[in-house]
């Protein structure tokens, strides 16, 4: 997929992820030991009332979850499209409400800008608002990520 072939404001499910209280704790042992994300009882005494998960694993499983989008996509016949991006970083990043043990969030991406990028005038930037949503639908992590795309090559 070359940048002139990106669509605007159509919202794609990327994915679901389920958390538990294993893969919670497993995650924050290993990246982020603090003490509401590894022990319970702590947890309990914590401004958040239990055990939540860290904003990084959450943020993780978007990367994990657009990946395996990805694949499927290519799975399915798409252009192969990874080796074109290159990410200058994301902005906006918000972690709105804490995730806990059993929530199912389900992450969203939406093509939301296209600009111009002088200094690599070979590539469009690419901005996508990026959500994931409990099974009530409250938006519990946002981002905008921007991703530099190949545009077409000229004949």
């Amino acid at each position: 997929m070359w940048f002139e072939d990106v669509p605007l404001g159509e919202k794609t499910v990327i994915g679901s992820y389920t958390f538990t209280e294993e893969n919670i704790v497993a995650f924050a042992r290993k990246y982020d030991p603090q003490p509401f994300h590894i022990d319970a009882a702590a947890a309990a005494h914590s401004p958040y009332g239990g055990l939540i998960a860290s904003g990084w694993h959450t943020a993780l499983v978007w990367m994990k979850l657009m990946m395996a989008y990805r694949q499927a996509q290519v799975a399915a016949g798409a252009t192969r499209t990874q080796e074109n991006y290159v990410s200058p970083g994301l902005r906006d990043l918000k972690w709105l409400k804490p995730v806990r043990p059993g929530m199912t969030l389900t992450y969203t991406n939406q093509a939301s800008q296209k600009l111009d990028w002088p200094s690599l005038p070979a590539y469009g930037l690419l901005e996508g608002n990026n959500e994931a949503l409990s099974e009530d639908g409250t938006v519990v992590y946002s981002f905008v990520n921007r991703v530099l795309i190949a545009r077409r090559p000229s004949q």
